[in-house]
């Protein structure tokens, strides 16, 4: 029937993996990139709460530019770049989805986003460790 089969083997495949592309981009909803490089807090189900830029492939989460809450000895607060923990660790955090107990954007006027960008150093911040109950 057709004198070069490999021709149109070849062009039927093609086909196929530019169908499955533009499904697996454009229609699929498990896929978000970030486009927008926006900053996140993630709070884990270990308490640690982190903030970076958040993205979803699939089901895996990632943060970079990765910050954390740390507490001193006198019980200030302050925000520590995750690369620069004692042991060293890549600025890069693969999340485990069942251990996200929420995320949530920051927005843009939020007084975090100078730390997160490196344009503003952070300052400790004194948070009482027990909350005073009235009664």
């Amino acid at each position: 029937m057709f004198k070069n089969k490999p021709l149109l083997i070849n062009i039927i495949l093609i086909a196929i993996i530019a169908l499955l592309a533009v499904y697996v981009f454009v229609f699929n909803k498990n896929i978000n990139f970030e486009l927008k490089r926006s900053y996140y807090a993630v709070y884990l189900r270990t308490g640690d709460l982190y903030f970076g830029h958040l993205c979803k492939f699939f089901s895996k989460y990632t943060l970079t530019n990765v910050y954390f809450l740390q507490r001193d000895e006198k019980g200030e607060l302050s925000l520590q770049k995750f690369e620069q923990s004692a042991y060293q660790p890549e600025d890069k955090m693969i999340l485990n989805k069942e251990n996200i107990v929420w995320f949530s954007k920051i927005k843009n006027e939020s007084p975090l986003i100078p730390v997160l960008e490196g344009k503003q150093t952070p300052t400790p911040t004194t948070v009482p460790s027990e909350t005073p109950t009235t009664e």
